[in-house]
């Protein structure tokens, strides 16, 4: 699995890669925007770490999948659009054109 994912720079000095942390900053950053929604807080227990945001690069391409928060009085449908849009746009406008696919997982409805 790649650490990086590299852009395109357009000139011959070098190449640019982003970190896989990276995304997922730019992730939870945009799913806590979203008003109704947060990202789930990861617990850990004893050999069991569960990370409420995954990111995955392989071949140039970055799996996001985002476990969340949501409000009884939100509608589901309506908040996981929301928070795709919101992630890809924020990924969109930070890291130029790296492909990319959003999965939301409802983890507790509060």
């Amino acid at each position: 699995m790649a650490q990086y994912v590299y852009i395109d720079n357009y000139n011959n000095l070098g190449k640019i890669g982003i970190s896989n942390h990276v995304f997922y900053q730019i992730a939870e950053t945009a799913t806590n925007k979203v008003k109704g929604a947060s990202v789930n807080q990861s617990k850990s227990l004893l050999f069991l770490l569960q990370n409420p945001i995954q990111i995955t690069i392989s071949k140039g391409l970055v799996n996001v999948k985002v476990a969340v928060n949501i409000s009884k009085k939100a509608d589901i449908n309506k908040i996981c659009l929301l928070i795709q849009e919101e992630v890809a746009t924020a990924l969109t406008s930070l890291t130029e054109l790296v492909p990319f696919r959003i999965d939301i997982k409802i983890a507790n409805i509060i």
